[in-house]
């Protein structure tokens, strides 16, 4: 296997992740769906290699999903940084199903044909098409990869995600926070953590450098806050802080739900406002252990 079969690989597997990002969207209730596309994917792309006469890269083709499974464990653990919210197990069963089947179409299928993609004479394929679409839509229908599995323990992980976030981040800023009262502080870890799974570090430093070239205002530093100068992390958490005990100010002399009055008026969005007050929530559950 050749530098240019290798890079095309890596390159197929790159747009095969994007790909199966949308279906995992898309189709939330049937993750079989994950283990189905790449096989389809790969007979798709080694047609296109077959017309562009570049026959030798089908013969290891299977390799893609290989590429891009490390490509996934790389993004969730070392970009995201969401390693506590993975289900082993989960992408075990997903991947063991793609990889084989893959490598029984590669070798199977596309490695005893001269052209994947049927001439006319030879559309009467089209009927194992249809077979194929309906033991799809019938395995859809009736299997779930573990998705129920998935659903419950996820509650558990997430739970282990924000202890170990808010543990993280209390080592590293607890001397840059200064809020007016301690109470306070927790409401702003939940916000940091809500914040940096929805914007990664590596992400963050992107939109810095999209700032550096345009200097339009963006949404900059842990705490996402939209500035027309640069913010590094310390920096944004500082103006949050100022920003949360200004909201407390107000409302303290009529305060009833403190904690979801000040996050009502900090994003003033109900569904973003649910999600930090359960993860205020569970930093409240650590502590009292």
């Amino acid at each position: 296997m050749n530098l240019f079969t290798i890079f095309i690989y890596i390159i197929s597997s790159i747009v095969l992740f994007y790909i199966l990002n949308y279906f995992d969207k898309a189709e939330k209730e049937n993750n079989i769906i994950h283990a189905v596309v790449p096989i389809i994917y790969e007979i798709v792309l080694a047609g296109i290699f077959t017309n562009f006469n570049i026959n030798d890269v089908n013969s290891n083709i299977f390799l893609i999903v290989v590429f891009e499974l490390i490509i996934r464990l790389y993004y969730v653990k070392n970009i995201l940084k969401r390693e506590d919210l993975m289900n082993p197990s989960f992408y075990l069963q997903i991947y063991t199903i793609s990889i084989l089947g893959c490598y029984f179409v590669n070798r199977c299928f596309i490695s005893q044909v001269i052209s994947v993609f049927p001439s006319a004479e030879e559309m009467k394929v089209g009927i194992w098409l249809l077979i194929i679409l309906f033991l799809y839509f019938l395995a859809k229908k009736h299997i779930h990869i573990q998705y129920r599995e998935q659903v419950s323990t996820f509650g558990e992980r997430k739970q282990e995600y924000i202890v170990v976030q808010y543990t993280r981040f209390k080592n590293m800023y607890h001397k840059e926070i200064r809020l007016k009262e301690k109470e306070l502080n927790l409401i702003l870890y939940a916000i940091m953590i809500y914040e940096n799974y929805k914007r990664p570090k590596l992400f963050r430093k992107i939109d810095t450098i999209f700032y550096r070239f345009t200097g339009s205002e963006r949404k900059l530093g842990i705490m996402q806050i939209p500035s027309r100068v640069e913010l590094d992390d310390v920096a944004s958490i500082k103006l949050a802080s100022r920003r949360i005990d200004k909201i407390f100010g107000s409302l303290k002399s009529t305060k009833k739900n403190l904690v979801v009055d000040i996050l009502n008026e900090y994003y003033e969005n109900e569904n973003v406002v649910k999600e930090v007050n359960e993860i205020y929530q569970q930093i409240i559950k650590f502590n009292e252990l």
